[in-house]
């Protein structure tokens, strides 16, 4: 393809009010960011996307997070997300990704979390009958093989269904059943995925986590993480596509308080705010690649 790519990162819960912010202050200043020709979605960047793409208002994105609230305390998610962190950096991305791709889906196929997966689907009920976007895609990584699945229009799955599955964080939540396999979320390798829009002449790129260093909370399992990030956004710059990753704020990060748990709802609002004044700051970058 040519034309305009948006790409949104996972993130968790303050991931997601993170992108909202952001891209609803980008829109007001006249940024026509939901005119890309392909938005391709991680994770919370899936549920971002999927709204953002088919013209269904973020409070139907918000309305998913409050049901988090009532399917996992708080306590829950931050010590589910530090057994995800020492997962990853225990499962040997630098030598060997693919092995440590299936070495995580064993682990997210044999735990038992407490939302089933029924339970898990029922989150998304504001997103179901929502017909597939053309231009909308969702990542998800199968829990057996460790490969990337990118979700489209053409699959004939319920977009709620592949959102799910992008959203599937290993150990917090259980993989999502698509057409006789299991997928979990798709940032498990990438927590971004631009690799997904190449072809692309222009990509926008939002990364809910940090581009080159780590937060505090956040260190185990992110040191290769980020090489991978990094190496794959020079790969999709190598082909010639213009392409202008935007990271949060550190304010964003700020308000963990030292957990580094990203899926903590209650933040989901304070990081929208953050996002909607930070939206002033990157104005210039965005508009300098989107424009036409």
């Amino acid at each position: 393809m040519t034309g305009k790519a948006l790409v949104l990162g996972g993130g968790g819960a303050v991931g997601f009010g993170w992108q909202i912010g952001l891209l609803t202050g980008l829109t007001e200043a006249g940024i026509d960011v939901a005119g890309a020709d392909l938005v391709i979605g991680t994770s919370a960047g899936s549920v971002v996307g999927a709204c953002l793409s088919s013209g269904t208002e973020f409070t139907a994105a918000i309305d998913a997070v409050d049901r988090l609230s009532s399917a996992l305390t708080a306590k829950q998610l931050a010590e589910g997300f530090q057994v995800l962190l020492g997962a990853m950096a225990e499962a040997g991305f630098e030598s060997d990704p693919a092995a440590a791709l299936r070495k995580i889906g064993d682990l997210a196929a044999a735990k038992e979390t407490p939302p089933d997966e029924a339970t898990f689907l029922s989150l998304i009920d504001s997103l179901k009958g929502t017909a597939w976007p053309e231009r909308f895609r969702a990542t998800a990584i199968d829990v057996t093989t460790g490969e990337l699945r990118v979700w489209g229009p053409g699959d004939g799955i319920e977009l709620r269904q592949g959102i799910a599955s992008s959203c599937a964080a290993p150990v917090v939540f259980p993989p999502v059943t698509i057409q006789g396999r299991r997928y979990m979320d798709g940032g498990v390798f990438s927590h971004l995925n631009t690799a997904a829009a190449t072809g692309a002449d222009k990509i926008l790129a939002l990364a809910c986590f940090p581009l080159t260093e780590a937060p505090k909370g956040m260190e185990r399992g992110f040191a290769s993480t980020m090489r991978i990030v990094s190496d794959e956004i020079d790969s999709v710059r190598a082909t010639g596509a213009a392409i202008e990753a935007i990271e949060p704020s550190m304010d964003v990060f700020a308000l963990l308080g030292g957990t580094g748990n990203m899926l903590d709802p209650r933040l989901t609002e304070p990081a929208r705010e953050i996002g909607h004044r930070q939206a002033r700051e990157v104005l210039d970058r965005v508009s300098a690649l989107w424009q036409d």
